[in-house]
């Protein structure tokens, strides 16, 4: 009778503990719910190997391959604790459960069977449960987890008129924000005629005062003025500094820069011209 194999999805790398990590990093990243994980553990002497069976949104499984270990100092060991960290950040249920030599060999060369799984899911935890004593191991840089993330812009939170500018952010950034700091100008001149003003005295005259040019219906003053205020601020706090010195910024800078002008850009959007 033909072995029928699990229909699962296979990330990371048996040998390289490094792309197991950014694979768990990268469904985090993209969104995805974690809603259990299975830590299968292979024994072997007196380190032990590790692989994760994670079931997302829907019931989808997915192995984390082998790369991660426990019982000695090494990269295996500190991806392991890196990744429990991360994990139970998002749930609560994170069991270990015991596997032979050849279920494990079958999860790094992405063949595990229908079997398998029937086997994994019937078998009793790890009692005591374990696993903390791992994680614990990167308790002092439990705060820093979510520095090893991908620096991206968080595209579905954009202005569309900033798109175009954000695709080619990783390229130049500089040029990217400065651009859109020259656009959000052109764009307060055009609906407000104030053509001859730029900068901070753009701004203030646009949005601020008894009457002004711009204004956000049905807010109260406070609120009003607040947001006015954000436009000047912005431009002399970073736009100016930006425009008159060489770069020294870094991209997680540069990143909260442009979400700054960004958020101007949904204010802007939201004002209406008095009559």
């Amino acid at each position: 009778m033909k072995t029928k194999l699990a229909g699962i999805q296979y990330l990371g790398d048996s040998g390289i503990t490094q792309i197991c990590k950014e694979a768990v990093i990268q469904l985090i990243h993209t969104g995805e719910k974690v809603q259990d994980v299975k830590i299968l553990t292979f024994e072997e002497a007196h380190s032990k190997a590790h692989a994760l069976l994670l079931t997302l949104e829907y019931d989808i499984q997915i192995i984390i391959k082998g790369s991660f270990a426990s019982g000695y100092n090494g990269e295996g060991s500190k991806g392991y604790a890196f990744v429990l960290n991360l994990l139970k950040q998002y749930t609560g249920n994170i069991n270990e459960y015991i596997v032979s030599k050849s279920i494990f060999e079958r999860v790094s060369s992405s063949s595990l069977t229908v079997k398998d799984l029937e086997y994994i899911n019937s078998i009793e935890p790890v009692r005591p449960a374990r696993w903390y004593d791992s994680a614990y191991l990167y308790k002092e840089g439990e705060g820093k987890i979510f520095s090893e993330f991908p620096l991206t812009i968080p595209m579905a939170l954009l202005d569309a008129r900033l798109i175009e500018l954000a695709l080619d952010f990783n390229i130049n950034p500089d040029n990217a924000i400065m651009s859109a700091y020259r656009k959000l100008e052109s764009i307060v001149k055009e609906r407000t005629g104030l053509n001859n003003e730029s900068g901070v005295k753009l701004f203030a005259k646009a949005f601020q005062g008894d009457d002004p040019v711009l204004y956000w219906e049905n807010l109260d003053s406070g609120e009003s003025k607040g947001r006015a205020s954000l436009f000047t601020s912005v431009f002399m706090a970073y736009r100016n500094n930006r425009a008159h010195q060489e770069s020294h910024h870094n991209l997680s800078d540069d990143i909260r820069e442009f979400m700054l002008v960004n958020q101007l850009f949904i204010l802007e959007s939201d004002a209406v011209v008095r009559k």
